[in-house]
């Protein structure tokens, strides 16, 4: 039997422990239904009081319709009790609604109150909670604070357009990071914690990393993927929509580029972050910040009528933007310049952040990649693969002749840890997701063997297993039934 499920309950009920925000509502929302119940019966009262945690007050309804079930046995009696129950859960509601919204109304970093199903774990919304949590997590650079807020909304435009119909949330899979990687921080295989491990090599202080670089790590590793992945969205997706609709004009359009500028200290950035790493990590580091092609000289593309309409464009930009360099330079550059920077030795931890974010997305085998050698660029890694659950894969559907359906599928709900053999169990159950994206395991299988064999766990980091497993579910007459159609073992 797995020790945990990882998913998005799991995630909530850790940020509901660990993050003051969450903390001052569910206090004010406990002291409120407190409240309301002094004039309850008793024995509802005190059912409801036995728990003072988050699961309890997410079950409040729950809870209060099975007492009514309970006082309906009563007879007669029962029956008036249960009316009067039936008030008490209104009144129960109502200041609970309005306590919640005086009390986020003093929270100056919500631009809007979440909504009552949100915070009583009804409605599972992890990007809500984002901007909140990145506060609390040290991340205090208004730029950077300005961009979590708008990551939604560029992401709600790269499913529009499907990036070459695949994108998947990066949003929520950020605070799904950084929570999985926090737990695992804690816990110790032998050689003592992980924090204790990766504070040995890296010189942080234990308290440090585990509560404010590992979620600036977390929460902002993907920072970059928008602006890395605009260019592509835009080209593939909007010109050949235009190309499409009109196959009878000559059109002439010049692609759409963005790259990095270079005439300020945006290169004094690449040196801190490069300093120390392996000469081809190096390369890899200036690729992906487009430093190569510090002039982008636009060229013309030309298509005329044919008969049979436009070719498809398929877009090839020679500016190749890695999200991970990206997302390290916006954590730099949100610190101040680099030799304020430099010249700060309070720094050196938001350094090694942003290194291990600049190196998370490279698919080349580096000996960076070994856990002795930068062991926060190897977590990351490792945690970033494993975070699979819950990332909606936009799929196209077309309902009627004048519109497309974007509907939205996840392959996998959950993470199954067994934590004293340190392994994994990944299961695709989703047989409807699955057909939608035609969904290849073995393909999938290929390509997780391959991010994770970049990975070198080295002499000190613990020995991982992940199992990957096709589920085939029937129903039969009695229950359902679930077969094991294909399965894979990866070892780090």
């Amino acid at each position: 039997m797995p020790d945990f499920r990882i998913n998005d309950d799991w995630i909530l009920n850790r940020i509901s422990s660990q993050s003051n925000s969450f903390s001052d509502w569910l206090s004010n929302l406990m002291k409120t239904v407190e409240k309301s119940l002094e004039n309850a019966p008793p024995e509802i009262a005190e059912e409801i009081k036995k728990d003072k945690n988050f699961d309890s007050l997410k079950d409040l309804d729950k809870e209060l319709a099975l007492a009514q079930k309970e006082l309906a046995k009563l007879g007669g009696f029962g029956k008036k009790m249960s009316s009067f129950s039936s008030k008490i859960i209104d009144s129960v509601k109502k200041p609970i609604q309005m306590t919640i919204q005086k009390s986020l109304k003093d929270i100056e970093s919500l631009d809007s109150i979440p909504e009552l199903e949100f915070l009583t774990g009804k409605k599972k919304d992890l990007s809500s909670a984002l901007y909140d949590v990145s506060k609390e997590r040290g991340i205090e650079s208004e730029g950077l604070l300005y961009l979590i807020q708008a990551l939604p909304d560029l992401e709600a435009f790269l499913y529009s357009t499907s990036v070459k119909k695949y994108y998947r949330d990066h949003t929520e899979h950020a605070l799904r990071v950084a929570v999985l990687g926090d737990f695992l921080l804690e816990q110790d295989f032998g050689q003592g914690s992980l924090e204790g491990l990766i504070s040995e090599l890296t010189d942080l202080d234990n308290k440090l990393l585990k509560d404010k670089f590992w979620w600036i790590i977390g929460l902002l590793h993907d920072i970059g993927y928008p602006l890395g992945k605009m260019t592509t969205a835009v080209n593939y997706s909007l010109v050949n929509q235009i190309l499409k609709c009109y196959p009878t004009i000559d059109l002439e359009f010049i692609p759409f580029e963005i790259n990095l500028a270079w005439k300020g200290d945006q290169e004094d950035y690449l040196k801190i972050i490069e300093e120390g790493l392996s000469k081809e990590a190096r390369t890899l580091i200036r690729e992906g910040a487009g430093y190569q092609f510090k002039d982008i000289a636009g060229k013309s593309h030309l298509f005329l009528k044919q008969e049979n309409g436009h070719p498809e464009f398929n877009f090839k930009s020679d500016v190749n933007l890695d999200h991970g360099v990206i997302s390290a330079l916006s954590l730099l550059r949100g610190l101040g310049s680099p030799k304020e920077i430099l010249d700060n030795d309070e720094y050196i931890g938001y350094i090694l952040a942003a290194r291990a974010m600049a190196l998370h997305n490279f698919k080349a085998q580096l000996k960076d990649y070994v856990f002795e050698e930068q062991p926060l660029a190897f977590y990351l890694m490792l945690i970033d693969e494993l975070q699979e659950w819950g990332r909606p894969i936009p799929i196209q559907i077309r309902d009627t002749y004048f519109t497309t359906e974007l509907e939205k599928v996840s392959l996998l709900d959950e993470l199954l840890l067994t934590l004293d053999e340190f392994s994994w169990l990944m299961q695709f159950k989703n047989q409807q997701a699955k057909e939608l994206m035609k969904f290849n395991f073995n393909l999938f299988s290929k390509e997780k063997k391959k991010s994770f064999g970049r990975l070198d766990s080295g002499e000190t980091f613990p020995k991982t297993k992940i199992n990957l497993q096709d589920i085939e579910i029937k129903q039969d007459k009695k229950k359902k039934k679930e077969n094991i159609i294909a399965q894979d073992i990866i070892i780090i």
